[in-house]
């Protein structure tokens, strides 16, 4: 499953760093524990630092897109 972690984070306006801030850890655990295979808990905490759903840091599929308003709020995953 890949994640859509730097997305969200720019989208918010946000650093990695600010992100590890939140989740209180350090940048290297984060980056670690992102890059191997990350548990469902590791997901939910992301998504919660981010107040964010976790579908929404969840990449889509070839057939589906995150869509977002015009004031950048996430609607969804819409298929083409």
């Amino acid at each position: 499953m890949d994640l859509r972690v730097k997305e969200v984070v720019k989208a918010k306006g946000i650093t990695l760093q600010d992100l590890c801030k939140r989740m209180d850890m350090s940048y290297i655990n984060f980056n670690q524990k992102l890059s191997r295979k990350p548990n469902t808990e590791f997901i939910q905490q992301i998504a919660d630092a981010l107040e964010v759903s976790v579908f929404e840091i969840i990449s889509s599929d070839g057939n589906t897109y995150h869509s977002y308003d015009e004031k950048g709020n996430w609607r969804g995953i819409v298929k083409k």
